[in-house]
């Protein structure tokens, strides 16, 4: 943990605590059975928190704070929001820093919102409806500054802008605003100090509401979480039987998620895209399996049967109750923004929403596992995706290493390194031939924030600011992190393992600088050759050109081009290009007519 979180999480500690001394002195001993009453209640409905199919939780427990704040009076809620820190959570040793902080930032929320109260004109233990905006001030101002407090230690956990995180808690606050708000008016205006019958009845019902909530909607979560394992089951098989890569569905379905949820998109469209994403390669269970376990670029009749396979998976989903929606995303899933995709063709914002997220979802897994970087992700931008979606995804932080997570089980590789390094022969390990050979060298990362080699030799690393990050990440998670960084000053590129062991992280580098450089050449080699076949069966006909490539002709000297919109334009193509030599007199040593509505690319 970075040393200014440090300092700022001791800072609300001592600041919690010296306001808790200075009122606690204003305490009425006659009220305290009262609010250890209260408190008890309100430490259940915090320990027992209702958890909406949306991921927010609500509690209701601060709604009995801001109650015994307008009918006793300050000293009295900061002891409410004490016993609720104390009922909900547990005290070991683990726990301890993160009780005195939660306690003393409620304190300190508290107390504001308090005097917020007061300086408003209210009374306690005189609550009228007049009373009603001071509390729900007082109420938002108890919010407000809770968020602002939670949100620079969420900000920096999740490698968010402060200002973004505090945004999004803002706007999933609001239900819970309008829950402790209504609450809160409610209880207070039933209570009488002389005759609490009423109230207790309705603070008993509030508590059986809130426990039946929580059990509804975990059965609700639950039932959903069975059905999503199912599809996820089914698509695995589907997987397996053409040879696709285990789990893409899976994660493509749970990356769709994230993407949506950060749209703050309606739960049930969240729902309908989560849904398709996992579908979205159903309709390839319909074609033969030879098309999926082909090395090597399609022949046109097999890219044609392929493309079948977003609109018969929409045609089969379609037949599943309450899956339309899934079923329309699923059949567009496969256009591209600048319109050069299938089946229909179109383009931009005529592509549903839910599509175009999927899309992005789909790429972002295929790249990241083919070991390319974020770059590469965001260069489809424009083209093949949404840019807009593409900027959302690349600022979900957590999104990699919950990739990592999911990518189960790990590879050999994987667990290769993994046993080595938590091995207790561990200098074996470290001088392993197999590891020299990969250029693999094994850091320790102790406490202190030293890179140290298992001589004990204190060492400089490649990428140190970035490792630094890692390894932290990996201290936090208590898992395994793994990223591909490169070195600005050497041009190396490492695939980097951060595995905690205890209290320190260990850390292999792999050097696969040639590796990436042997498989460019190849993929070089490859085009190549693809190139000089196709031009020579063509006999000089057609030269397959890249992107680049196409750039410089536009550059050149335009002679004349031609649309090519159909088979017969092929010949109107070839009329033309002899028209050209014949009357212009130009030889061709390689003809390279740029027709550039005719995009054929490697």
């Amino acid at each position: 943990m970075p040393g200014y979180l440090k300092n700022f999480i001791y800072a609300v500690i001592a600041t919690g605590m010296a306001v808790l001394l200075l009122v606690l002195p204003g305490l009425k001993i006659e009220f305290l059975p009262f609010v250890l009453a209260i408190g008890l209640i309100a430490g259940l409905l915090e320990k027992f928190y209702v958890e909406l199919p949306n991921g927010s939780i609500v509690s209701g427990s601060t709604t009995f704070t801001f109650v015994v704040m307008a009918v006793y009076g300050i000293p009295e809620a900061v002891v409410i929001e004490t016993i609720i820190s104390l009922v909900s959570i547990p005290l070991v040793k683990r726990e301890t820093i993160k009780f005195l902080f939660n306690t003393s930032q409620y304190v300190i929320c508290t107390a504001i919102a308090g005097y917020g109260y007061l300086w408003l004109g209210g009374i306690p233990g005189t609550f009228t409806w007049y009373d009603v905006p001071r509390l729900l001030f007082a109420i938002a101002l108890y919010n407000i500054v809770n968020i602002t407090l939670i949100s620079v230690i969420i900000s920096k956990l999740s490698e968010r802008k402060y200002f973004a995180t505090w945004i999004g808690m803002v706007q999933d606050g609001v239900l819970i605003y309008l829950v402790i708000s209504l609450l809160s008016v409610r209880l207070v205006l039933s209570y009488e100090l002389h005759d609490q019958l009423q109230f207790w009845i309705e603070t008993l019902f509030v508590l059986v509401v809130f426990l039946a909530l929580r059990y509804a909607f975990a059965l609700f979560i639950n039932l959903r979480k069975t059905y999503l394992r199912t599809m996820e089951s089914l698509t695995q098989l589907t997987e397996n039987k053409l040879s696709i890569s285990g789990g893409h569905a899976t994660r493509v379905g749970r990356i769709a998620r994230k993407i949506a949820e950060k749209m703050k998109l309606p739960q049930d469209e969240i729902d309908s895209i989560h849904y398709a994403a996992l579908l979205h390669d159903l309709g390839k269970t319909y074609l033969e399996e030879k098309i999926f376990q082909k090395r090597g670029p399609l022949t046109l009749e097999e890219e044609r049967e392929y493309r079948k396979h977003a609109e018969i998976g929409a045609d089969m989903v379609k037949e599943i109750s309450g899956l339309a929606k899934a079923a329309e995303y699923i059949r567009y899933h496969h256009e591209c923004w600048d319109g050069t995709g299938f089946p229909a063709g179109i383009s931009g914002e005529h592509i549903p929403l839910g599509a175009r997220i999927i899309a992005a979802a789909d790429q972002y897994d295929h790249i990241f596992y083919q070991k390319k970087t974020p770059t590469d992700f965001a260069a489809l931008a424009g083209t093949k995706l949404d840019p807009q979606v593409v900027k959302i995804v690349l600022e979900i932080a957590d999104l990699q290493d919950e990739l990592r997570e999911m990518a189960m089980p790990a590879t050999i590789e994987e667990r290769l390194i993994e046993n080595l390094v938590i091995s207790e022969a561990r200098k074996r390990a470290y001088q392993s031939q197999l590891l020299d050979k990969f250029g693999a060298s094994l850091i320790v990362h102790y406490n202190n924030g030293k890179f140290r080699n298992e001589a004990g030799d204190s060492i400089d690393i490649p990428c140190r600011e970035q490792v630094n990050a890692l390894v932290e990440k990996a201290r936090r998670q208590q898992g395994r992190v793994r990223e591909i960084l490169e070195e600005a000053q050497s041009g190396k590129i490492y695939d980097i393992y951060c595995i905690p062991t205890g209290d320190e992280v260990s850390v292999i580098f792999f050097d696969v600088t040639d590796i990436l450089e042997y498989e460019k050449k190849q993929e070089e080699r490859v085009r190549n050759l693809y190139r000089e076949v196709i031009y020579s069966v063509t006999q000089g006909k057609l030269l397959l050109v890249e992107q680049k490539e196409i750039e410089l002709l536009k550059t050149g000297v335009h002679i004349t081009s031609h649309p090519i919109l159909a088979k017969t334009d092929v010949a109107s193509c070839r009329w033309q290009v002899q028209e050209v030599e014949r009357t212009e007199k130009v030889t061709f040593f390689r003809r390279k007519l740029a027709f550039y509505s005719c995009k054929i690319f490697l």
